[in-house]
């Protein structure tokens, strides 16, 4: 497990439909709750005493980029050791099985893969340099 991040952004690409951008939203955040420590907080309890499951502790904002600015981001990230990635690509999205996606990726080259999503976790600054420039996803 990654522990102290104060913050992860996901980059969707702009141009998916929005149940497909919401797809990509789910599976990499999926991926970053199982394998950044800390990101979820503990269960919180209402007026009522009723347990509400704890939600992430850190900021998580949605972000809306261009395939060309997430493949980007994804390249800058290869060799960094203070952040965490997870990416998601249009073969993952369409592979029937996990075997069939593992099959089809090692036939791409990092930079050829199709990229349509990007998380993003680590410092404040880190986060931001990569994609602060980015607009929220609306």
């Amino acid at each position: 497990m990654i522990s102290n991040y104060e913050k992860c952004a996901i980059v969707v690409d702009e141009t998916l439909p929005a149940g497909l951008a919401m797809n990509t939203v789910a599976a990499v955040s999926l991926s970053v709750g199982r394998f950044v420590d800390d990101i979820i907080g503990d269960t919180v309890k209402d007026g009522d005493g009723r347990p509400h499951t704890g939600i992430t502790s850190i900021p998580l904002p949605v972000l809306k980029g261009s395939a060309a600015e997430i493949r980007d981001i994804v390249l800058k990230t290869a060799d960094l050791t203070d952040v965490f990635v997870v990416d998601f690509t249009t073969v993952a999205q369409s592979s029937r099985s996990y075997d069939e996606y593992t099959l089809r990726t090692a036939e791409a080259a990092t930079a050829e893969l199709p990229y349509i999503g990007v998380a993003v976790c680590g410092s404040k600054s880190a986060v931001n340099k990569l994609t602060g420039s980015l607009a929220l996803y609306r």
